[in-house]
């Protein structure tokens, strides 16, 4: 089925009935309702709602609270990075994500399976269906929490061992949530109930997402009673089974984020899709002045040349030329497809209000002035060329509601409006990952991805490294894919020495004053951070960063200051926001043009630093009140 149908089909009733005969709602749900296949099918639709998409809390998904960026409003510091996360913050019932009605939602499939009319295959089918759905919301309580109220019936008032009872292990938690996932794999039809519905491919991919996420974090954590390679062994199998059945990746990273129909497209295993009075407003946000979310200069610096080589030893990056021109135009030359498609590239145009409106159907880049000075046009003419032949246009912003052409890039907020305050950041990487001009409602029908072989890729790469089986074939079916859509050259595993990367982690943070006992920090190996490199950039901007940190016991790196682009004092008129003429400070390799300048930086330096306790969320006060048998993660108050 391509429409995900979000209706929760409860007490259907027969119009013969009469008032005195009818049974309680609920017997009538159960035992009326759940006989046939169909019944099932159309109970379960529900479930397929509870994915995110593109209605995710667009903080989470732009990892503002990590490494890769920030929250470009006043007082909006990482609530991590400058332990900020108040007992006011996790006091309701239901926060950070502790609730339990789609367990009972799920549960009410699985207990009517046997009481109902279908046959036993059917009945295994929808058993993995409940499954699936299940293991990721239990998921989601093991990743935050590291624990849970373990549910496997549907529950009443009676039940109050389960209801004010005690939560299982992280261990016995994890170990569910694969058995669940393994009998589904193992009985879901290979046909699922339609196109873009669970099938056994989809439960491979989240396989390989927990599996590589619990694996890493029972061995970075030194989980006590934990078997890290058993998580990482099945993570790894069933992205070897998914690759071998999908080899490659749609040949437009832009498209698979940007397409009103993402069935057919290479690498896409479920998506959910949106109808245009029913779609999300992630388009909208970036396009007006309502976005706040930033990429940091830390994440753009990430993205590799097109020699295949870090920014600080690549030949091919030329940020360290002065020109008398903006830095960032040198700084994103020869560079990854990736950051083109991820923040807008710099440029300048001649417009104004009321001209140079963009048409639909045409060009963006023809409906605009170009300046006397080529500079200005460089991106604008790259992003025609890496977008030719492709139905999604990206090659200008355009401004919600009037189609108006944005001036410039960087659109910085208070200084460069030039009276269009739309389209603008706080520290000048303007993130536009989810942008296609040719929506100007207030909601966009563009699909969203769930599942993709982008992430099952570096997923594989990842825990074929974890158990000692990377090798050059294995980074040839996975990140030198991705890198070859991304136009830059191949990783060569021999090649990948020590000094490959001179910022690489090589361990050494001690937390200091933490009342926390954490992980012990550790060196990343070359290899395993070219690994990581991969997996930032190709899922930037979906919300993976910050569990990523927490598996990989990194948490740290979000203790870096963030800075933005970088700007001369000459030229930008409000230097509080410029941090320090020394821009030997700032970790990019540009030389001062005699005018002095440097990188925005929103929230001073240093912030104050990350927390052990952040590794694991707080379970909400109010929930430890009513259940005492209820324990606190460490450091968090609990009333």
């Amino acid at each position: 089925m391509k429409k995900y149908i979000l209706l929760l089909l409860i007490g259907l009733i027969s119009c013969n009935d009469s008032f005195l005969n009818k049974t309680p709602l609920d017997q009538e749900t159960e035992s009326t309702f759940f006989r046939s296949y169909d019944n099932f099918r159309t109970y379960a639709w529900q479930f397929y709602s509870w994915f995110s998409g593109y209605g995710k809390n667009l903080n989470e998904l732009f990892d503002v609270y990590t490494d890769n960026g920030f929250h470009g409003a006043a007082n909006n510091e990482n609530q991590y990075g400058w332990d900020k996360v108040t007992k006011a913050n996790y006091t309701s019932t239901g926060t950070n994500g502790w609730v339990y009605s789609r367990i009972r939602t799920i549960q009410y499939l699985l207990d009517n399976l046997e009481t109902s009319e279908m046959t036993e295959p059917e009945k295994e089918h929808w058993r993995g269906v409940g499954y699936f759905f299940k293991a990721n919301e239990y998921f989601s309580f093991l990743s935050r929490f590291g624990k849970a109220i373990w549910i496997d019936k549907v529950l009443t008032d009676a039940d109050e061992d389960i209801l004010y009872g005690p939560t299982i292990s992280r261990i016995e938690l994890a170990d569910k949530i694969l058995e669940m996932l393994v009998y589904a794999r193992d009985h879901v039809k290979a046909e699922g109930d339609g196109d873009n519905t669970i099938t056994p491919d989809v439960v491979n991919a989240l396989i390989s997402r927990f599996g590589l996420f619990e694996g890493t974090w029972q061995k970075y954590h030194k989980e006590e009673g934990g078997n890290p390679d058993k998580f990482l062994q099945l993570s790894y199998e069933a992205s070897s089974a998914l690759i071998a059945k999908y080899p490659n990746v749609h040949s437009n990273y832009n498209e698979v984020f940007n397409s009103y129909d993402l069935s057919g497209i290479d690498g896409i295993l479920l998506y959910k899709i949106y109808i245009p009075t029913k779609g999300h407003n992630i388009m909208r946000t970036f396009r007006s002045s309502e976005s706040w979310q930033e990429a940091s200069s830390d994440m753009v610096q990430s993205y590799l040349c097109t020699d295949g080589k870090p920014i600080w030893t690549s030949a091919d990056y030329e940020g360290d030329q002065t020109t008398g021109n903006d830095i960032m135009n040198i700084e994103f030359r020869n560079r990854d497809y990736r950051l083109y498609y991820s923040i807008c590239p710099p440029y300048r145009v001649i417009t104004g209000a009321g001209s140079n409106r963009w048409e639909a159907g045409t060009d963006v880049e023809e409906r605009c002035e170009r300046t006397d000075n080529p500079i200005d046009s460089e991106y604008i003419d790259l992003m025609k060329d890496i977008n030719a032949g492709s139905s999604i246009l990206k090659f200008l912003p355009i401004i919600q509601w009037n189609d108006e052409i944005v001036r410039e890039q960087p659109h910085i907020r208070g200084r460069y409006q030039i009276g269009q305050g739309y389209n603008i950041s706080n520290a000048g990487y303007h993130i536009w990952k989810y942008y296609t001009p040719d929506n100007q409602l207030n909601l966009s029908d563009t699909d969203a991805p769930i599942f993709r072989m982008g992430e099952v890729m570096v997923n594989h790469a990842e825990a074929a490294f974890e158990l000692g089986l990377f090798t050059q074939s294995v980074a040839d079916a996975t990140i030198n894919k991705l890198r070859e859509r991304a136009h830059i050259a191949p990783m060569v595993v021999a090649n990948i020495t020590p000094d490959f990367d001179p910022k690489r982690d090589k361990g050494g943070y001690v937390s200091s004053g933490d009342p926390v006992a954490g992980p012990a920090d550790y060196e990343v190996n070359p290899v395993l951070w070219e690994i990581r490199r991969e997996r930032r950039v190709e899922l930037y901007g979906e919300g993976f960063r910050f569990d990523d940190l927490r598996r990989w016991a990194k948490g740290h790196y979000i203790s870096k200051t963030q800075y933005g682009v970088y700007v001369k004092k000459s030229d930008y008129e409000n230097d509080r926001y410029v941090t320090d003429p020394d821009i030997s400070k700032f970790n990019l390799k540009i030389v001062d043009d005699g005018k002095g300048g440097g990188r925005i930086c929103l929230f001073g330096n240093p912030n104050p630093g990350w927390r052990n306790k952040y590794y694991l969320y707080p379970l909400p006060i109010n929930d430890l009140t009513l259940n005492e048998n209820l324990e606190q993660n460490p450091g968090y108050e609990s009333k």
